[in-house]
C-alpha cells in the first residue's frame, strides 16, 4: 500500500483487478471477430463480457476506501472536490475517444448533436432509443458502461452516507436488487409497444436500475474486507485457493442459462449471477500474495480506462486485414488464430492505451487537482 499525501490508499490488487476486467472484456470482443470459433469457445470467452461488472464492483470499492479515508482524514468530504476529481478523471479520454470514433467509424445517419449531447453529459444509457434501439448512434463504444458510472458516481455521496456498515451494505444490496426489479418491470411495459423486444432487454441490461446492485456488491467486499477480521483471515491463508475457485465458478457460469436482468423469467441475471465469484475473486485479491497478484496485471490495470476504451480501435483496425489474423479459420485452427490475435491485440491497446495515459488521462488529473486547489485557496479580503 502506498499513501498519498490525501492520505487516500492505493493497493496493488486494485490495479491487478482492473487488468484483468480489461483483458475479459478484449477476449469477450476479440471474439466476434472469429465467426467459426468453436461454440463452447466462444461461449467461455464471450463471458468476458462480465469485466464490466468487475470493473463495476471494483469501482465501488475504491470510491468507499478514498471516501472514508478523506472522511477519517479531514473529518468530512468536499462534494464538490468529488464529482471534479470524476468528471476529471473521465471525461477527458472519453472525450477524445468520442472524437477518434467519429473520424475513423462516422454514424451511417451523420452527425447527431442531441446524442453527442447525451453523451457528453453521461444519460446516453438512459434510453433504448439513445442507446440499443436499431439505428441509434453509440458516440463511443462500450460507452454504456461510463454512464452508468457516471449515474453511480451522482448517487455515491448518499450511497456512502447510508451505507456504513456490512449490515447495512447488505441491506443497501438487497434494496436495489428490489428497485432493480420494479424500475426494469416498470419500464419494460412502457417500452414494449414501441421498440423491438431485443432492444428492450438488452436495455434493461445495460442501465443503471439493473446494475446498481453490482456496484452495492462492492459495499459489501469493503466492509467485509474492514469488518470481518476472521473471514479474511481464512481467506488470506487460502486465497490461492479460494481465488482459483472463483474463477472456475464464473467459468461455469457462462455455460448456464440466465436473463439479461433483474425481472427477467430467470431466477438471477446473467451479470449478477457472473458477479458472485467475482467478489469472492476481489476478496481473495486483497489478501493474495501469490501469482495473481503481479506487476503485469496491474500495468495493464493502470491504463485500463483508456485500454477499455481503444480496444475497439485496435479491433477496428485489425477488422480491415481479416487475413491477417485469420479470423475465417475453423476448429483448432481458429482457437489458434484467436489466441494469438489475443496476444497482438492486448499488447497493442497497452501501448496505445499508455500513450493516451500519459498524453490524455494525467494531464486531466492534475487540471481537476489544479481546479480543485483554486477553489479550495480563500479569497483574499478588500481593502
Amino acid at each position: 500500500m502506498n499513501n498519498s499525501h490525501s492520505a487516500k490508499p492505493h493497493y496493488q490488487y486494485v490495479d491487478c483487478l482492473r487488468g484483468y476486467a480489461v483483458l475479459m472484456v478484449i477476449a469477450c470482443h476479440l471474439a466476434y471477430e472469429f465467426p467459426e470459433l468453436p461454440y463452447r469457445v466462444k461461449q467461455l470467452v464471450t463471458s468476458g463480457w462480465f469485466g464490466v461488472q468487475l470493473f463495476f464492483i471494483a469501482s465501488c470499492l475504491t470510491l468507499m476506501m478514498s471516501w472514508n479515508a478523506e472522511r477519517n482524514a479531514k473529518g468530512e468530504v468536499s462534494l464538490r472536490a468529488f464529482f471534479l476529481r470524476r468528471f476529471f478523471r473521465i471525461a477527458p479520454a472519453y472525450y477524445a475517444a468520442g472524437i477518434l470514433y467519429f473520424v475513423i467509424s462516422p454514424p451511417p445517419g451523420g452527425f447527431d448533436a442531441m446524442q453527442a449531447l447525451r453523451t457528453a453529459v453521461f444519460i446516453n444509457a438512459w434510453h433504448p432509443a439513445w442507446l440499443t434501439a436499431p439505428g441509434s448512434w453509440n458516440v463511443v463504444p462500450g460507452g454504456w458502461s461510463i454512464s452508468v458510472e457516471f449515474t453511480f458516481y451522482a448517487v455515491f455521496p448518499l450511497f456512502a452516507t447510508l451505507v456504513t456498515s456490512l449490515r447495512s451494505a447488505v441491506i443497501a444490496l438487497a434494496a436495489s436488487l428490489v428497485l432493480g426489479a420494479v424500475a426494469n418491470l416498470t419500464v419494460l411495459g412502457a417500452f414494449t409497444p414501441h421498440y423491438p423486444a431485443e432492444s428492450i432487454s438488452n436495455f434493461l441490461f445495460f442501465w443503471f436500475p439493473n446494475q446498481f446492485s453490482i456496484f452495492a456488491l462492492g459495499a459489501v467486499a469493503y466492509f467485509m474486507m474492514k469488518d470481518a477480521p476472521r473471514l479474511m483471515a481464512f481467506i488470506e491463508r487460502h486465497s490461492g485457493l479460494i481465488a482459483t475457485g472463483a474463477i472456475l465458478s464464473f467459468c461455469i457460469v457462462a455455460f448456464l442459462p440466465f436473463g439479461k436482468y433483474i425481472g427477467s423469467q430467470s431466477l438471477m441475471p446473467a451479470g449478477h449471477a457472473a458477479s458472485l465469484p467475482l467478489v469472492v475473486l476481489v476478496l481473495a485479491l486483497s489478501r493474495h500474495k501469490g501469482v495473481l497478484v503481479n506487476r503485469p496485471a496491474a500495468a495493464m490495470g493502470k491504463v485500463s480506462f483508456s485500454a477499455y476504451l481503444l480496444h475497439f480501435m485496435v479491433l477496428y483496425i485489425f477488422g480491415l486485414f481479416p487475413d491477417l489474423l485469420h479470423t475465417q479459420a475453423t476448429g483448432i485452427e481458429a482457437i489458434l488464430a484467436y489466441a494469438v490475435g489475443l496476444v497482438l491485440t492486448v499488447v497493442l491497446t497497452y501501448l496505445t492505451s499508455a500513450l493516451s495515459y500519459y498524453v490524455i488521462e494525467q494531464p486531466g488529473v492534475q487540471a481537476g487537482k489544479r481546479l480543485i486547489h483554486q477553489l479550495r485557496r480563500p479569497r483574499p479580503l478588500p481593502a
